[in-house]
């Protein structure tokens, strides 16, 4: 039958064709007519069939202070849009750091039933074992920033100075005279401090004075992970991503989370800057290899294409401020950015300007009532 349909489908091709040829003879269709025909044929069977798939499935490795809550609020609203899996922490907003990630930190309350997950965007500390828990398919990202910004960014936000009981500047001239001094500097939480990203990325702290092993643990990094964001570059890094994972640029839009005022920086000397990049040796040759990458990625891609892209996405974002923020204010943790919404928001407004843990909670609940009701299903066929 289906053999039959094809040979009278290629009758009609081969009448259609002589008639037009026919027409064109005599005049009663300009010439040129049947190459665009023809064409427009093509065109329109190779959109057909060349069909758009979105990339759905997101490990994002979160790191510290590098407008990663931002990120992560924009894969939290499509997960959540999408109805998608994710691995949660059981509280708060950790799952791992200051151990690397392994498989008994998942909490049975929130387990999916073959156990794996669609999306992993709070904070770990990253570990190949990962992998076991995701689903085929999934994407692997991060985002990077310039390290001495970054440490910088740290001290301030978590209030080193309390705990060093000395300012950025005392602690760069006073506390640190050489690398090996500073690597030993026990972390602030057991978690934070020099080289923040590598640490976040899993490499072990009596490595970031060893060149080789710090080459090494970046081309683990770079194998490991197939889209990495510059902080510097975010809206860039927003037009690439969303072109890579196949998703209208609508899906980037964000406002900006867990961000702060300069204001509040502390203004180095040169010399004190150059310590810091001393200090941070391990991830200025992180930062320095992916930036590399960023712009050979932006030369694949189209500088003028680019610009286009953000000057849209700078667009959306306006419109969503504009439709959902009554007020900007710095009342959010350690001086952040918050938003005041306008009255009768829509839902939209109400999950980009939401904060990260009143974000996770909500999803906790959503899963935990999923599973709950998968189990009751499972207990009932099972009950003979």
């Amino acid at each position: 039958m289906r053999f039959i349909k094809i040979k009278y489908c290629f009758a009609y091709i081969v009448i259609l064709l002589t008639l037009i040829t026919f027409l064109i003879s005599f005049n009663f269709i300009p010439t040129g007519f049947e190459h665009s025909f023809f064409r427009t044929i093509i065109e329109s069977k190779s959109l057909s069939s060349a069909t758009v798939i979105e990339k759905k499935r997101i490990f994002f490795l979160k790191t510290h202070k590098c407008a990663s809550s931002t990120v992560q609020n924009i894969l939290m609203r499509f997960g959540h849009m999408e109805n998608l899996d994710f691995l949660l922490p059981t509280m708060n907003n950790y799952i791992g750091n200051p151990m690397h990630f392994n498989t008994s930190m998942i909490s049975n309350k929130y387990l999916t039933v073959d156990g794996k997950f669609d999306m992993f965007v709070h904070h770990t500390r990253y570990s190949q074992e990962i992998k076991s828990v995701m689903r085929s398919g999934t994407v692997y990202v991060t985002i990077l920033r310039e390290p001495t910004a970054l440490f910088q960014s740290l001290y301030s936000f978590y209030h080193f100075d309390k705990k060093y009981k000395c300012n950025l500047t005392e602690f760069i001239t006073t506390r640190i005279s050489n690398k090996s001094s500073a690597n030993h500097i026990k972390r602030y939480n057991n978690k934070l401090g020099i080289n923040q990203m590598n640490w976040d990325l899993g490499m072990v702290t009596n490595d970031f004075e060893n060149i080789d092993m710090i080459n090494k643990h970046i081309n683990i990094i770079e194998r490991d992970f197939d889209f990495v964001m510059i902080f510097e570059y975010l809206d860039a890094s927003l037009v690439l991503f969303a072109h890579f994972m196949r998703w209208p640029l609508e899906k980037m839009a964000y406002l900006p989370l867990n961000s702060r005022n300069n204001t509040y920086k502390e203004i180095l000397s040169n010399n004190n800057v150059r310590r810091l990049q001393q200090i941070n040796m391990a991830d200025n040759m992180l930062y320095q290899r992916f930036l590399l990458k960023f712009k050979e990625m932006i030369k694949k891609y189209g500088i003028e294409k680019l610009k286009k892209g953000i000057k849209r996405l700078m667009s959306i974002n306006q419109e969503i401020l504009e439709m959902c923020v009554q007020s900007v204010t710095n009342k959010g943790y350690a001086r952040t950015i918050s938003y005041k919404l306008k009255a009768n928001t829509n839902a939209k407004c109400k999950y980009i300007a939401i904060n990260e843990l009143k974000y996770t909670s909500y999803l906790r609940e959503i899963q935990y009532e999923k599973q709950k009701k998968y189990n009751e299903l499972d207990k009932l066929m099972n009950n003979n």
